[in-house]
């Protein structure tokens, strides 16, 4: 699908006014998949997952991911200035004010940003309720999903070491399903 660049650049401009706080991916799940409609949960899914385990800004891979398959590479270009701008100009400006007036614990500024952490929080949970049953459809996948809760959640493995241990597992799992689904036999994918 592709869309015009003033609507892909304004869409993900949208999301950038008010992805604050950790809760850019759940602004784009909202706005890309239930407002818009331009890609399915089980492609945002996908999308999500690939750029959560690259390096780099999660919120910034998936923009740029999802700008590059709805309008090429410009989309791609896009998409990141639109998700970009407005947290860059705002981390100017409260950058400038804060070296300008200092900060101090319990302060007013303090407090706002204790609010903002608390709502990406809540955005976060709801998006993950929200894609859980599509994610967790099956047992292995709620196996992996445990399995990576407990080491890296609860044991606090690094990242990079649950990362080299599951990924192959999940893709030794999955690699039957996704050869039956590419076959010549249930029909190609282009």
């Amino acid at each position: 699908m592709k869309i015009p660049r003033s609507k892909l650049f304004w869409a993900f401009l949208q999301v950038g006014l008010v992805a604050f706080g950790g809760g850019g991916q759940a602004q784009l799940y909202q706005a890309i998949v239930r407002r818009r409609g331009w890609m399915g949960e089980r492609e945002f899914l996908e999308t999500a997952a690939l750029c959560r385990i690259l390096p780099g800004p999660v919120f910034a891979n998936t923009a740029a991911h999802i700008g590059m398959r709805l309008g090429g590479v410009v989309g791609g270009i896009l998409a990141l200035l639109g998700v970009l701008t407005p947290g860059a100009l705002l981390m100017f400006l409260l950058s400038f004010a804060y070296f300008r007036f200092g900060a101090r614990p319990g302060s007013l500024a303090e407090s706002a940003l204790d609010g903002v952490a608390a709502a990406a929080i809540g955005l976060i949970l709801a998006t993950m309720l929200q894609q859980a049953p599509l994610a967790l459809n099956s047992l292995k996948a709620g196996g992996l999903a445990l399995g990576v809760f407990l080491t890296y959640g609860l044991l606090h493995w690094p990242l990079l070491l649950v990362l080299l241990l599951f990924v192959p597992l999940g893709m030794a799992l999955y690699w039957q399903e996704a050869a039956e689904a590419w076959s010549p036999e249930v029909g190609s994918r282009d």
